[in-house]
């Protein structure tokens, strides 16, 4: 089931505790509303965060560039980015603070398994 599909259910299932709530007028059907309520705006925030991007291009060269198990990856693109022995294409990407920050991120994320910066095309 795609996210979409479960944000919609939760949606109806908030909607049919309000219609619950609302025909008993019981206060206990109102605490299934409000819990779902409030579920449903943790989500909403989670989906609205925004995300961090990384061109897929600079994540091949990266990989390409650097042959290393991800832990290593991230410690040898700092250090070839003070030594300047990255590509010149990969050096001036990372010029930026915010890009260098990017791919500090992205390496990082790769380090503890987890998704920090996503990988788009462009």
């Amino acid at each position: 089931m795609s996210e979409l599909e479960k944000a919609k259910q939760e949606v109806e299932q908030v909607c049919f505790a309000y219609d619950k709530a609302g025909d008993t007028g019981d206060i206990k059907d109102w605490k299934d509303f409000y819990d779902l309520e409030n579920k449903l705006i943790e989500k909403v925030k989670i989906a609205n965060q925004p995300q961090l991007t990384i061109p897929k291009s600079i994540a091949e060269m990266i990989d390409k560039e650097i042959m290393a198990d991800a832990v290593t990856k991230f410690a040898m693109f700092h250090e070839g980015f003070e030594r300047f022995w990255l590509s010149y294409e990969l050096q001036m990407y990372c010029a930026k603070k915010k890009d260098y920050a990017l791919v500090s991120a992205y390496l990082a994320g790769k380090a503890l398994g987890v998704d920090l910066v996503k990988v788009v095309e462009g």
